[in-house]
C-alpha cells in the first residue's frame, strides 16, 4: 500500500488565528525530525494565500518580515528534506486585511466559486507562481481549501494553464452544504484514484487529470466521546499545539459528535490517529493500492506526532510512505 500522509499548512481561520511559532513552525518541525528517522516522505498543501498577504504587509509591519522569513525558510527545509510543497488555495485571504494586531477575514469569499471567472484565474496563477518561485519546483498537485473544488469547471482552465494534473480535494461520501463550505462527493467513486475532466465526481477512463482521493471513515459517538475526555483529563498531551482556534461550525458542534456517527476525511491529528492502521486495512480489503491521510500542523498533537512516528516505524517495510511527487513520477512513467 502507497500511504500519503499530507498535511494543510495554514493557520487557523477563527478569531484566534495562532502564532506562526506554535500553529505552523514547532509542528512542522517535528515532522521534519519524523521523517528523518523513519524515511516516510510528507506532502504539505501549502496556502498560499497566507504568504503573498505576509508580503503585502511585511514592509508595514516588521514583525510580519520575520514571519515570513521563517515560513519560506521551511517551506525551503521541506523541499531539500524530501517532502512535497504542493498548491492549496484559500481565497478569503484576498479580502483579508491586517489591522496590526490580528487578520480580520472575510467568509463570504472563503471559495474559489464566489469569485469571477476571470478573479478565479488570476488568483490560481498568483498563488501557484508564488509557491514555484520559492520552492523552485514545478507544482503538479492541488487540495482546495475546505474541500471546496465544485463545480470543477471553474478551476480546470487554471489547472491546465499550471500544468497540475492531480487533485486531493474529495473525501468520498462527503457532504456538507452549509455557508461557507459547499461540497458533494456522494456520487464520487469508491476508488483509491480515477481519471475525470469536467467532474471530480465522474470518472473518465481517459480523462485529463488524477483524483487521489482523501480516505473517508465512519467515526462513532464513542470514538469522540474518548476524544473530548482525553483532551480534558491529560491536556498537555492532547490537546492540539497550534494556539489558534478554528472558524465555527454548525455541521459539527460537539453535542451532534457526541451523539451521531460521523462520515469524515481520514485524519492523523489527535486521536483520530489510533484509527490509521484500521484505515489502512479497509482500504486493502477494498483491493486499493493508495491511501491518503489528512492533517494540519496546528492541529497536531504531542500524542498523535509520538502515534504517527510508531506507526509509519511499525508499517514502513509492508508500505510506502510517500510523497504525491513520487506518485506523479510512477504514473507519468
Amino acid at each position: 500500500m502507497n500511504v500519503f500522509i499530507t498535511l494543510d499548512y495554514e493557520l487557523f481561520f477563527g478569531q484566534q488565528h495562532g502564532t506562526v511559532e506554535k500553529t505552523l513552525l514547532y509542528p512542522t518541525n517535528r515532522l521534519i525530525e519524523i521523517g528523518k528517522r523513519t524515511g516516510a516522505h510528507f506532502t504539505f498543501f501549502v496556502d498560499c494565500g497566507y504568504l503573498i498577504k505576509l508580503k503585502e504587509y511585511k514592509e508595514q509591519y516588521t514583525h510580519l518580515e520575520n514571519d515570513y522569513n521563517l515560513v519560506i525558510n521551511q517551506l525551503k527545509e521541506l523541499c531539500s528534506e524530501g517532502h512535497d510543497c504542493q498548491l492549496h488555495i484559500h481565497p478569503h485571504w484576498e479580502k483579508t486585511i491586517y489591522n496590526g494586531e490580528k487578520w480580520v477575514f472575510d467568509y463570504n469569499y472563503y471559495k474559489l466559486s464566489d469569485f469571477s471567472d476571470l478573479e478565479i484565474v488570476e488568483i490560481f496563477k498568483r498563488y501557484n507562481n508564488e509557491l514555484e518561485q520559492i520552492t523552485g519546483k514545478k507544482t503538479t498537485s492541488y487540495r482546495a481549501g475546505g474541500w471546496c473544488i465544485q463545480p470543477f469547471e471553474k478551476v480546470k482552465s487554471s489547472f491546465i494553464e499550471a500544468g497540475i494534473t492531480i487533485d486531493s480535494s474529495v473525501f468520498v461520501g462527503g457532504k456538507n452544504t452549509v455557508e461557507p463550505y459547499y461540497y458533494d462527493y456522494t456520487t464520487a467513486p469508491d476508488k483509491d484514484f480515477w481519471h475525470f475532466d469536467n467532474d471530480v465526481c465522474k470518472e473518465v477512463k481517459d480523462g485529463k487529470f488524477i483524483e487521489l482521493p482523501i480516505s473517508s471513515y465512519y467515526y462513532s459517538p464513542c470514538f469522540f466521546w474518548r476524544l473530548f475526555l482525553l483532551g480534558n483529563l491529560f491536556p498537555s498531551t492532547h490537546k492540539p499545539l497550534g494556539d489558534g482556534r478554528p472558524m465555527p461550525s454548525p455541521n459539527f458542534s460537539r453535542r451532534k459528535l457526541l451523539t451521531k456517527y460521523h462520515f469524515l476525511s481520514a485524519g492523523i491529528e489527535g486521536y483520530f490517529v489510533t484509527k490509521i492502521e484500521r484505515i489502512i486495512d479497509q482500504n486493502k480489503k477494498k483491493g486499493f493500492k493508495n491511501t491518503v491521510l489528512l492533517g494540519h500542523p496546528k492541529s497536531l498533537t504531542h500524542f498523535s506526532l509520538k502515534k504517527l512516528e510508531k506507526i509509519i516505524q511499525n508499517n514502513k517495510h509492508n508500505h510506502s510512505f510517500l510523497s504525491f511527487t513520487e506518485f506523479y513520477n510512477e504514473i507519468s512513467g
